[in-house]
């Protein structure tokens, strides 16, 4: 392979350990040995890998070598290395307040060569002013807001950023100086979209609105702007910060820590610097401070050295919570004051520390709270009609099936791999569990069910989940009532899915609750209750309220029938064996990550880290049997974490190459790649730098 395809591969990995490590050796290889044409590219790559990898502080030192060969050997950069190398001027000047250690005389000479540069090149001075303007207000510096008029009343460039950032950046700071009716004026304006934004402008704009004493339009933007994550914008520090200050100051603590749990939780200790944890910790201490009088409940958060009274288990207390972070606040706050001489962050602490809850409450509200409710205690809701029987083939939300939307309560993200159950039921003739037999719905109620089903798979096609999950929730009594048990059941799971879906959890797992006793009842399958289960471990998960899902899920693996293929053809036989193993992998599978997700927990009866490890390696084996290499993969992946978590690093190892090697197989590039990043940096740690190296050539060849 050239050099320069393999710089191109590395280019398209996820960034992570795995890429910044197979572009570090790329860039040693290639300024050792040439060409020495493709030594630019080399070393903008590994400043790109660093900087959106969680590694900005090694950063500066690339650059520096890549400003060096500029100025030495200009020939060698292309078109596209020139303008790579201006672009990632930026980017560096970003992560100069990131880090205490740089001082203000390093950044302002950092700065002042930038403007010099910039102006020698005639590239415009927009991005230069930005970058002034960022320190400035970073650094705690007095003229950060004379810094941001000068910039934004500036001519624009092709280096400036794009307009959304540029709205972005200012709601952020009007956000942070205590602007909020100017922040909310300006964050209202955001009509554009990049890699960060608009969910960047709509969460300092929801927390604006919040402090505003304006709770619906705060849930609007809030709204908003979980709509508009993806993978690249999830992870923003100051914005998960200023989240959960949001939703905990708003009177949604147990909501604010769930998503905490289930969304950013690496956040609390894994930071990618200084500053963004110093950001995130500031709307993490100020949702925290206003419910010390919630101090005794569990925040279902571990961390090393916390958890006594008032806590579930090992988790610390919000009481404990709101210490450990205020001490951490603290201590950063001192190191940046120290740089700029300032009280700036030292401010910003106390004002956390001094948060209240808002005089008006966030109320989420899906519209169908008595519907469910009504699904739980087998009565119809006010004014819904009853119901008859289940649609046939009803697809669950968003398209997927009820397993896809189980992924990883913990460890590696968990494919799909069943297919559709729902359509097992179309040759149903009559109603399972305790219906008289011959009995039959009544035909305006089978016909008044069939309209309600009908209007859920609708709405689920437009994406209108709420409306999905009031529908469904809807046939669940009367189907329970007419004796048809399963169905009542699967209604209940697909309200269920679609409650998860709008956000809703607290409804999906009351829903789900409800589903398992009617499924079990109605006698339905061990697929049925597989794929059931695995959809409702994510939910219970996040839900910290995990030891029912966790024992339904054991029981049903210990009473997974041994496969009878008796009566059968060879080739029905051959089909239905393949089901059965399917599920009981599945069932594995779903064990692990659901004993996984409690961090180390144990429920009695074996139900422990041991569990799952052995599950998740059974289930392994069991995918790979079958040909499923994809599903074994993550199973082994999902084992290395566990045996990792553990200190087991011998079977750790095992479980994370067995992982690689099967995405390899299974040509899963973005998981291949997850993976070998934390075998990399396992052996790393371990000293087994040569084994790193190999795994880090075998991703780019």
């Amino acid at each position: 392979m050239s050099d320069a395809k393999e710089l191109h591969n590395i280019r398209r990995m996820p960034y992570g350990t795995a890429r910044t490590a197979a572009a570090e050796a790329a860039a040693r290889k290639i300024e050792a040995d040439g060409p020495r044409e493709l030594l630019p590219e080399a070393l903008l790559d590994l400043v790109e890998a660093y900087t959106f990898g969680g590694e900005g502080a090694k950063s500066f030192v690339v650059f520096a070598r890549a400003l060096r060969l500029w100025d030495a050997s200009p020939e060698l950069f292309d078109a596209s290395d020139e303008h790579n190398l201006f672009w990632e001027f930026k980017w560096v000047a970003s992560d100069l307040a990131d880090y205490p250690q740089i001082t203000a005389p390093q950044a302002e000479a950092f700065l002042d060569d930038m403007q010099r540069r910039f102006e020698l090149q005639g590239s415009g001075t927009s991005a230069v002013l930005a970058s002034r303007f960022a320190w400035a207000w970073q650094s705690g510096a007095s003229d950060a807001e004379e810094r941001r008029l000068q910039w934004i009343t500036s001519p624009r460039d092709s280096f400036d950023d794009c307009h959304a950032c540029v709205i972005g950046r200012q709601t952020d700071f009007f956000i942070e100086q205590g602007r909020f009716e100017e922040a909310l004026a300006l964050g209202a304006t955001q009509d554009g979209k990049c890699n960060i934004e608009p969910a960047k402008t709509f969460h300092a704009t929801a927390l604006a609105a919040l402090s505003l004493g304006k709770p619906e339009a705060a849930l609007e933007y809030h709204h908003r702007a979980a709509a508009s994550e993806t993978v690249g914008n999830r992870d923003l520090a100051s914005s998960r910060g200023q989240s959960f200050e949001l939703l905990a100051r708003g009177g949604q603590l147990e909501r604010a820590l769930r998503e905490l749990r289930g969304d950013y939780r690496e956040l609390i200790t894994d930071p990618p610097s200084p500053l963004a944890h110093l950001r995130f910790l500031l709307g993490f201490l100020a949702g925290l401070s206003a419910n010390l009088d919630s101090g005794e409940q569990s925040s279902g958060i571990t961390l090393p050295g916390i958890g006594g009274a008032g806590t579930s288990g090992n988790d610390a207390s919000v009481a404990e919570l709101h210490a450990w972070a205020a001490d951490q606040a603290r201590a950063y706050a001192v190191a940046f004051d120290a740089r700029s001489g300032s009280s700036y962050y030292g401010e910003l602490v106390d004002r956390a520390l001094a948060a209240t809850q808002s005089s008006a409450s966030l109320r989420f509200g899906s519209g169908y709270g008595a519907t469910v409710a009504a699904a739980g205690s087998g009565e119809a809701a006010a004014g819904e009609q009853p119901a008859g029987a289940l649609a046939a083939g009803a697809p669950a939300a968003g398209g997927e099936t009820l397993n896809e939307r189980a992924a990883a309560a913990a460890g590696a993200p968990k494919p799909s791999g069943l297919a559709k159950l729902w359509s097992k039921l179309t040759d149903k003739a009559a109603p399972s569990g305790d219906a008289q037999p011959g009995a039959e719905p009544a035909a305006d109620a089978a016909s008044a069910t069939s309209a309600l089903l009908a209007r859920a798979e609708e709405s689920v096609a437009r994406k209108e989940y709420a409306a999905a999950a009031r529908d469904y929730a809807a046939a669940v009594a009367p189907l329970e009532a007419a004796g048809w048990l399963e169905r009542a059941g699967l209604a209940a799971a697909e309200a269920a899915q679609s409650a998860a879906l709008d956000r809703d959890e607290d409804a999906a797992h009351a829903l789900f609750s409800r589903a398992l006793p009617l499924l079990r009842s109605g006698g339905a399958d061990a697929g049925t209750l597989a794929a059931v289960l695995a959809a409702w471990a994510p939910v219970a998960a996040r839900m910290n309220d995990a030891e029912t899902q966790i024992r339904a899920t054991a029981a049903a693996l210990d009473a997974h029938p041994e496969f009878d293929a008796g009566g059968l053809t060879d080739e029905l036989a051959e089909r239905r064996q393949r089901e059965w193993a399917t599920e009981r992998a599945t069932l594995r599978d779903t064990l692990a990550r659901s004993l996984a997700a409690t961090r180390g927990r144990s429920f009695g009866d074996g139900l422990d880290s041991d569990r799952a490890a052995a599950e998740a390696l059974r289930a392994g084996e069991e995918f790979a049997r079958l040909g499923l290499l994809a599903d074994a993969s993550h199973a082994f992946w999902l084992a290395g974490k566990i045996h990792l978590d553990r200190g087991d690093t011998d079977a750790a190892v095992w479980g994370l190459e067995s992982a690689v090697e099967g995405f390899a197989a299974a040509k899963k590039r973005k998981e291949r790649v997850a993976a070998a990043g934390e075998l990399i940096k396992l052996f790393k740690e371990t000293g087994q730098t040569e084994r790193a190296q190999a795994v880090v050539a075998g991703l780019s060849s």
